[in-house]
């Protein structure tokens, strides 16, 4: 679906994605350095132009661009399979500055519980992707199974969101001083 409105953060923009960044989605998706850690990748420029033209209308699936504050493109975000008051949350891909990255998690679980109203997010992580793992661990993220993704190995987590724990805590307070040094 399209999310009419633009997310604001301090250091960081979310709005969906439009077929005017299929080459960047492409493009970040199948760089050597996320290539590994994402999901099924488009084979071509056109087959990212139909994923688009498939998730924009299509319920309970939110793409986002991630922006920086120049405007520059620096990721995606994806919020979807909404349903019983949960919903995955995944197809990330980020070369912005750590400050950035971890403010774009924020916004999500912000937009996740406040305008979606749900209470719980998952995410499945590829089994090579031992940041994300220990990031998803250190935000309240329960593991709860091993799967098969894409014939990959995967972990698949759960968190609640219907409080914030000390790690997550800690980011907002840490982003709020960054912001306010920045601002100086």
């Amino acid at each position: 679906m399209v999310y009419p409105e633009v997310i604001h953060g301090m250091f960081v923009d979310l709005r969906s994605i439009t077929l005017d960044d299929a080459e960047f989605s492409y493009n970040i998706r199948a760089d050597k350095r996320n290539r590994d850690t994402v999901g099924q990748l488009a084979p071509s420029l056109e087959a990212q132009k139909d994923f688009i033209r498939w998730q924009m209308p299509e319920p309970n699936d939110y793409y986002f661009v991630v922006l920086n504050k120049k405007g520059e493109r620096i990721g995606l975000y994806g919020v979807y399979d909404i349903h019983d008051g949960m919903a995955e949350v995944g197809r990330e891909v980020n070369i912005g500055e750590p400050t950035e990255i971890m403010e774009v998690g924020i916004l999500i679980r912000s937009f996740c519980r406040n305008v979606l109203k749900i209470n719980k997010t998952c995410c499945v992580i590829y089994a090579n992707n031992l940041k994300h793992i220990s990031d998803a661990k250190k935000i309240g993220g329960q593991f709860v199974r091993m799967e098969k993704r894409g014939g990959r190995d995967a972990l698949y987590f759960e968190q609640d969101l219907t409080y914030d724990n000390d790690v997550i805590k800690k980011i907002k307070k840490s982003l709020q001083v960054l912001y306010k040094g920045a601002l100086k």
